[in-house]
């Protein structure tokens, strides 16, 4: 790989230089795809990137924090960084820059652009809307905020993070690029303006996170015979793009005959859940040692390569609990739409109840476990025949009534589509520990996981829109925008929802073995006390891996199969309060790990350690340092402009990133069903660093 010329140069440097560089840049070769005359648009054959860094430097009535730009970098593919001061700077290097683009319009009767990528393009777009004319059509999100690409005149921004799916720092290290991301050498604590002077060190930082940038894709390119044309948006193009190929050779004709119907699709997104997480009540709130763990391998992929899914349409037969039971008897994929009465646990003791509330619709009366129902009076709830399984096992009711019924037929997923997944595999396995093919082991590490997410992705995607300054979602008419989107699709949705059943039903198995013992469980792990014995179900699985091809070797010649439960390492020291909210230790008295949603698990235990511990983790306690950040988004700004040194600056559209705390609690609800009273704040005068 061509190394990043050490050369930074101000703005007004470059911008004579465009033409020449523009020309030396335009595509002498054919790419992959569509032939070059039915593009509408023509990229230059070297990516570039853009950054600036801010700085808060007021606040106005309301209390909120503003920030401004204070410097820009702009790197020119591989020649050299490019950097300004101010917004008027850039305006007038994107001028020059739409100028020689223009003449190479004019000569070759094409539209060009310039691909310029930016690691969290939502941050840097905030800032650019409020300097740029973006219109509408001009920019693509999956969500309000969330900016994959954006075009403004001769410039296509494109998203680097949501590329890549990593941070910057880890991006650029896991490449092994020569100008990865520094950390550490710019303090953003200090007030900072265009007319501030920058060190060498302040300035090699800036420089660097565009430069990362640019060699981070130029060695995914080069890695995978992409181009600007072909180099997915997302992380999970990459397998959308192998995955596409596998089902179109599969038929993609007889994919289609799969796809749900608008409203079959509605009621497959009502049954559609994720990872069993939750906590045992009977343990939550105890400081318990010499905990163990098992943790299913590839869980998702191990499913989708050794079960069963809807292989034929879903077909809606006539509803009653008599036609369920008879298609589930013959083992036949079912979707029910059912009303429930009198329901509650045939084993009221268990602390691992399955039915989540969130996806019960008119319950009435309930007993809630933390998301989870113990007890409800009457409810209605789309399952799958699997979680029917599951719930006959762990509930009794008194009643039920099936309001809809699909069935189809049971069978494998199309082989070239469980050959992708397998091919993932065994690369990601034969290339562990190998010195030379970190960068492949990663990229199959990375694809093996998106497999399940590209299959989960909705298929009702409904378009957000970027329309004079405001984000708003279209609703018009969901049910064209599905049909029309439905013209599109590769992958049948009810796929998604099978791998997870499937996944919570092998974790069942780990949940009902461990009994009264099981702590914890989250999607393919279960924490349990004492002993637990899985052998009859590995070796009924490594059978099944080893028929469907599930299982690869390792560099030692160790084979590995998906979908078996392996030992992880004991903890000492083990407390919970729900789910994502517990902290470990892996030697009594040693360092303290957490894992909690909303505090970094880097800095969460040694924070939790200062105050006590395990004695202090309970709910009222308050993570300052350990917390995530807090963004305030200033869209239409209050104060137009400050006076700093004599010197007025004018305050965009921007946003600001605070400090923030997350306090570790409990619902009332939940501290009723625990037996606790309601808590206070563990310190009440406390200060961090202090």
């Amino acid at each position: 790989m061509r190394v990043c010329a050490e050369k930074t140069i101000p703005w007004y440097e470059w911008a004579p230089c465009w033409p020449r560089w523009l020309r030396d840049h335009m595509e002498r070769k054919h790419t992959r795809g569509r032939k070059r005359q039915t593009r509408q648009v023509c990229y230059f054959d070297m990516p570039c990137a853009f950054d600036i860094e801010t700085s808060k430097v007021c606040t106005d009535a309301a209390g909120n924090p503003q920030s401004i730009m204070y410097i820009w970098q702009w790197q020119t593919g591989y020649d050299c960084t490019v950097f300004g001061r101010t917004w008027d700077d850039y305006k007038a290097f994107l001028q020059a820059l739409s100028d020689a683009v223009q003449s190479i319009e004019d000569d070759t009767g094409r539209q060009w652009k310039v691909v310029s990528w930016v690691h969290n393009l939502g941050h840097e777009f905030q800032y650019l809307a409020g300097v740029l004319p973006f219109r509408s059509d001009d920019v693509f999100a999956s969500k309000p905020r969330k900016v994959l690409k954006a075009t403004c005149g001769p410039v296509e921004y494109r998203c680097s993070m949501r590329h890549s799916n990593q941070s910057l720092d880890s991006w650029s290290h896991q490449l092994g690029v020569p100008h990865a991301k520094k950390s550490g050498d710019l303090d953003y604590t200090v007030a900072r303006y265009p007319w501030t002077p920058l060190t060498d060190t302040e300035m090699g930082y800036c420089v660097n996170d565009v430069r990362a940038v640019v060699e981070c894709i130029m060695t995914e390119m080069e890695r995978d015979g992409d181009d600007l044309y072909t180099i997915p948006l997302t992380r999970t193009g990459y397998v959308r793009r192998d995955a596409r190929k596998a089902m179109y050779s599969w038929g993609i004709n007889r994919v289609r005959r799969l796809l749900p119907t608008w409203k079959q699709y509605l009621d497959l997104k009502d049954a559609f859940r994720g990872g069993d997480t939750h906590a045992n009540r009977y343990y939550v709130g105890v400081h318990l040692s010499n905990v163990h763990s098992v943790d299913m391998s590839s869980a998702y992929p191990g499913v989708q390569l050794e079960c069963k899914f809807p292989m034929s349409p879903l077909r809606e037969i006539p509803p009653s609990v008599r036609n369920l039971y008879i298609h589930m008897r013959h083992k036949h994929a079912c979707l029910a739409v059912v009303y429930i009465e009198g329901l509650e646990q045939r084993d009221k003791s268990w602390g691992m109840p399955y039915i989540p509330l969130a996806k019960c619709r008119h319950a009435h009366d309930y007993v809630n476990d933390n998301g989870r129902l113990l007890s409800c009076k009457s409810l209605e709830i789309t399952l799958t025949d699997i979680d029917m399984r599951i719930i006959a096992k762990e509930y009794k009711w008194r009643g039920m009534k099936v309001l809809r019924l699909y069935t189809a037929r049971y069978d494998y997923l199309p082989k070239p589509f469980c050959d992708v997944i397998e091919g993932y595999y065994v690369k990601k396995t034969t290339l562990k520990g190998v010195e030379g093919q970190e960068l492949y082991y990663m990229k199959s590490k990375n694809d093996l996981n998106s497999c399940y997410g590209m299959t989960a992705q909705d298929p009702l995607q409904l378009d957000t829109i970027f329309f004079a300054g405001e984000w708003t979602n279209s609703t018009d008419d969901p049910e064209s925008v599905y049909n029309e989107s439905r013209e599109h699709a590769f992958l049948p949705y009810q796929w998604a929802v099978w791998t997870t059943a499937h996944t919570r039903a092998r974790l069942k198995v780990a949940q009902w073995a461990a009994g009264d013992s099981c702590v914890y469980c989250d999607t393919d792990s279960v924490k349990y006390i004492g002993s637990i014995n899985l052998d009859k179900y590995n070796t009924a699985i490594r059978k099944r891996a080893e028929e469907m091809g599930a299982f690869a070797d390792d560099p030692k010649g160790k084979r590995h199969y998906m979908g078996v439960y392996e030992q992880e390492r004991d903890y000492a020291e083990f407390m919970t309060w729900g789910a994502k909210k517990y902290a470990t230790t892996n030697k009594t008295g040693g360092p303290i790990t957490t894992t909690i949603a909303g505090v970094r698990k880097s800095r969460g235990g040694l924070e939790l350690a200062l105050w006590g511990g395990f004695d202090a983790f309970r709910p009222g306690f308050t993570f300052c340092a350990a917390s995530g950040n807090l963004v305030i988004y200033n869209d239409h700004p209050t104060i137009k402009e400050i006076t700093v040194d004599g010197r007025t600056l004018p305050i965009t559209r921007n946003l600001a990133i605070c400090d923030n705390t997350y306090t570790l609690g409990i619902t009332c609800e939940y501290a009723g069903l625990l037996g606790l009273q309601p808590y206070e704040p563990v310190y009440e005068n406390q200060v961090i660093g202090g």
